[in-house]
């Protein structure tokens, strides 16, 4: 049994431990720590306001460059499109203020804009009911019976990227080329109205509920040389598998938009060209890149100047992948021959 001794000691150690705490916490130890706290607190309070005044830099440099841009975007593209017009496609995600402010450096550079489409989020469900809905559509504008699904998700008589358009490479296909024909054209002498056949096409998709013409589908009466594809950051969300739907009806319909016109390119802010983003996807695909441009920055006048810029290097022959990020492989195309 513990006496009572052994309780008076331990209690005498404890007050001494705590008195002890305290005479060392109120003097040196104090010091040091107050003074560590205090050296601590001022290089936080110093690296804050270094942080703060880069920010402040960067932005101010950021609006001198836009401004410059803005200054001399009118020389730089005068002329660079004249005559031309240019079907604008936008993406689910686009930023219609961005399509806008390109719109009017379109106009500056000599073009017109022969339509304006909205693609639709339903272009690019991977939904079982979506996926269905574009099959029935596209075996209509093909004329032929839409086929029976089965039960592991396939279709009878079809296989994914069956040339009958039936699989759903086949139906991002055939809905891309449709789409294509309606608005754009290789050649000038053929950029007037569309035909029937077309103009049926393009309200199909309307009615299907896939695409939206800005004006109505009635208003899309010319077709365009050029096309300009516009896209937004990605859906972060999305599955793997709706990652995958909406990267194989992107680069569709980038594909068969640029090989139904002069020239085609892709557009989108810096957010467009991270994982997933329809400027990325374009990126990763070689054979499509070689042919199609993009740019990556358009949400700033530089970008929309590129855009111009991109354009005529299509109509060159020529194709590119411009911006700041990462992936692109230069700031802007080259540059317009100065006049003599």
């Amino acid at each position: 049994m513990i006496d009572f001794r052994y309780h008076v000691v331990s209690l005498v150690s404890v007050f001494l431990a705590l008195a002890v705490g305290i005479v060392l916490g109120a003097g040196p130890l104090n010091e040091g720590i107050s003074t560590g706290i205090t050296d601590q607190v001022r290089q936080l309070t110093e690296e804050k306001n270094t942080l703060r005044t880069e920010r402040d830099d960067a932005l101010r440099t950021a609006e001198q460059q836009d401004a410059w841009a803005q200054a001399v975007a009118p020389a730089l593209v005068a002329r660079q499109l004249g005559g031309r017009s240019v079907a604008i496609v936008e993406l689910p995600g686009a930023d219609s203020s961005q399509v806008d402010a390109t719109v009017d450096v379109l106009e500056a550079a000599g073009a017109s804009v022969s339509s304006r489409v909205t693609v639709q989020d339903k272009w690019f469900d991977a939904s079982s009911t979506a996926v269905a809905d574009r099959r029935a559509t596209a075996a209509g504008l093909s004329g032929q019976p839409a086929p029976t699904p089965t039960d592991d998700g396939g279709t009878d008589g079809s296989t994914d990227g069956a040339s009958d358009g039936t699989g759903t490479a086949g139906v991002d296909a055939l809905l891309a080329t449709e789409l294509a024909r309606s608005l754009v054209s290789t050649e000038l002498a053929q950029a007037g109205p569309p035909d029937q056949a077309a103009q049926t096409a393009l309200s199909t998709l309307v009615d299907a509920g896939l695409v939206e013409v800005s004006g109505g589908a009635d208003s899309a009466a010319a077709r365009g040389t050029l096309a300009l594809l516009v896209g937004g950051a990605a859906d972060t969300d999305a599955t793997s598998a709706a990652q995958e739907s909406t990267a194989d009806a992107l680069t569709a319909l980038a594909r068969e938009l640029d090989a139904a016109s002069a020239g085609a390119v892709l557009a989108g802010p810096v957010e467009a060209a991270a994982d997933g983003g329809p400027v990325a996807v374009l990126r990763a695909d070689g054979d499509l890149s070689a042919a199609v441009s993009s740019v990556d920055d358009l949400d700033s006048p530089i970008g929309q100047v590129n855009v111009v810029l991109a354009l005529r290097q299509q109509l060159s022959g020529g194709a590119g992948q411009y911006g700041t990020s990462d992936s692109a492989t230069a700031v802007s195309p080259p540059l317009p021959a100065a006049a003599p």
